[in-house]
């Protein structure tokens, strides 16, 4: 139309391009450029300035659309990415569970310390109870040769050994 200075249908334009002929309706930007241009053919004002208007529609519709695709493929990444991260983290989690499994924990640590100590109070009781016995021994003897010496210390009376 630019080329040859005169203003075609839209069937005309859809028939030269050998496309459907609904194709136009489908691509509204194209429908709104081929109507800027047969207004400015016109050297129609109102209607250049309506084309113009819709053609700016059907640009930001064409985006919006893209956008829209852009999005529902970013989600779906998202959607992707969140699942992975669940799964990173499970496994993560029954590692280091394994790992606290596998290997003796802070209370195990703590159970062998108190039975250590308690072993070793055990022990001394036992020496304790030795040193006593010892020392019971000690004192039964001396309280034995007590008596001995405060019986050979008594006066006898005549005729007792």
């Amino acid at each position: 139309m630019r080329k040859n200075r005169q203003a075609l249908s839209d069937a005309e334009i859809t028939r030269r391009a050998s496309v459907n002929p609904q194709y136009l309706q489908r691509h509204r930007d194209l429908k709104a450029e081929a109507e800027t241009v047969r207004a400015h053919l016109a050297q129609d004002r109102p209607r250049a300035a309506a084309a113009a208007t819709a053609r700016r529609e059907a640009t930001l519709e064409i985006e919006n659309r893209i956008l829209l695709e852009q999005n529902a493929a970013l989600q779906r990444t998202l959607h992707d990415v969140q699942n992975e991260l669940r799964t990173l983290r499970a496994h993560d989690l029954g590692t280091r569970l394994r790992g606290a499994l596998n290997s003796p924990s802070m209370r195990d640590a703590e159970m062998k310390e108190l039975r250590e100590q308690l072993d070793a109070a055990l022990a001394a009781g036992r020496q304790a109870e030795t040193a006593m016995q010892a020392l019971r021994n000690v004192n039964q003897r001396l309280m034995i040769e007590n008596s001995r010496l405060i019986s050979a210390n008594v006066p006898r009376e005549p005729g007792q050994p």
